[in-house]
């Protein structure tokens, strides 16, 4: 039982931890709507970890939340895309007019953040 000590307090301090191709990257902390973030940005993308204890988070309002989180981040981006589960995300931002990166991975789920100026941003998804 001790030896899973350690273990468990290495697994924990992982928490978290940046992601590939965040490391090195100063994180910065944002609240949104009772969601809390830690959040990494490189190269027009965001990798967003929850960090605050929700019970069963519904994933479209978490990414919403995420999404405006990024943008809180970077003033000068719009959030056009989020992939990922409630606890982790990736957020893609198109920048000073410049085009959102294409996803990474092959998610069977697409999501797509729609700005809407007269309602609250929403999260389109469908399965590709």
């Amino acid at each position: 039982m001790r030896a899973m000590l350690p273990l468990l307090l290495i697994g924990l301090a992982a928490c978290d931890s940046a992601g590939p191709g965040f490391r090195g990257v100063e994180p910065v902390t944002r609240s949104v709507d009772g969601s809390t973030f830690t959040l990494r940005t490189a190269d027009s993308v965001t990798e967003a970890i929850r960090t605050s204890r929700e019970w069963l988070p519904d994933f479209y309002a978490t990414a919403r939340r995420a999404a405006l989180a990024a943008e809180q981040v970077n003033p000068a981006c719009r959030a056009a895309w989020v992939e990922g589960d409630p606890a982790m995300m990736r957020v893609g931002l198109a920048c000073q007019g410049a085009p959102a990166p294409q996803m990474k991975t092959r998610s069977r789920l697409t999501c797509r953040v729609v700005h809407d100026p007269y309602k609250q941003d929403i999260i389109r998804c469908r399965d590709s």
